[in-house]
């Protein structure tokens, strides 16, 4: 079973993971993994929820035995893999470039609006 000094590093290293990977700081662990839950998927939110189940119940000592060690185990293994692989540069790229092409869609309809405007009023 996982001892509360190990539980308690796990959790800590979660919370340095969300806020160096998604940029989620200082917030605590519950409240990181629930702003974080939409940029995650289905099954890590899930691990998510049990992470943060089992980080409220070692706060209590005669709840922490309930914590199921395996399956907190498991969750943190998946959610700390997941976000160790994230890539902050090239999610910085892709937010950029989604940017960029909203943007040249949104002046490429203006100017189809305008010609065929121009087109109505037999300026063309």
């Amino acid at each position: 079973m996982t001892d509360k000094g190990d539980m308690s590093q796990q959790l800590m290293r979660l919370e340095g993971l969300l806020a160096a990977k998604l940029g989620i700081r200082g917030t605590g662990l519950d409240r990181g993994l629930r702003k974080a839950a939409p940029r995650l998927p289905r099954g890590l939110r899930r691990d998510g929820r049990v992470v943060a189940e089992a980080a409220r119940l070692s706060q209590h000592p005669k709840l922490a035995r309930q914590i199921d060690a395996t399956r907190f185990e498991r969750a943190y293994e998946r959610l700390s893999s997941h976000l160790s692989g994230i890539d902050v540069a090239d999610r910085r790229k892709g937010l950029a470039l989604s940017v960029l092409a909203g943007l040249a869609f949104n002046l490429l309809l203006l100017g189809g609006l305008i010609m065929a405007f121009a087109a109505w009023r037999g300026w063309l």
